[in-house]
């Protein structure tokens, strides 16, 4: 699979949403939530877009204030899964945070989604905290949240 990345627009929203939504059923956010994202200081979004359909596969919205980056979100549409896509997005938020003098990563991530939890160790970041009951779920328990921090080098 083929794909490039890019800014976030506007029309972009409402099909992000879509893919977030598949990602986290429990605790996705609408158009009108990560346009919300968008309008935060220091924020950025930006979309890996399949290059044969135009159609977006991945997402990462995170905000570069000072010396951190902090992802707010990160997400790949299932059918896109294990092909670079995320690694990808990351790899492009670190180059544009470096380039703004960011020099740390910050995110959380649930207890539970060992697919994120292991791709976010392989991207060398290491768990700094943890935050119990983070995560409300309709279904079920709450959820912890690691917090995460990759220095960037």
């Amino acid at each position: 699979m083929t794909f490039t990345l890019r800014s976030v627009g506007r029309a972009d929203l409402e099909p992000l949403a879509r893919i977030h939504a598949r990602c986290f059923p429990e605790d996705s956010w609408d158009a009108t939530a990560l346009a919300g994202v968008l309008a935060m200081a220091g924020a950025e979004g930006r979309l890996a877009e399949d290059m044969n359909a135009a159609r977006p596969l991945g997402l990462i919205f995170a905000t570069v204030l000072g010396e951190e980056t902090e992802v707010l979100t990160l997400g790949t549409a299932p059918e896109a899964r294990r092909q670079g896509v995320a690694r990808a997005l990351l790899g492009d938020l670190y180059a544009r945070s470096r380039a703004l003098g960011a020099r740390r990563v910050v995110l959380e991530v649930a207890a539970d989604n060992g697919a994120a939890l292991t791709l976010y160790e392989t991207e060398g970041f290491r768990t700094v905290g943890l935050r119990h009951a983070y995560y409300v779920r309709e279904k079920g328990p709450a959820i912890d949240a690691w917090l995460l921090r990759r220095v960037l080098e």
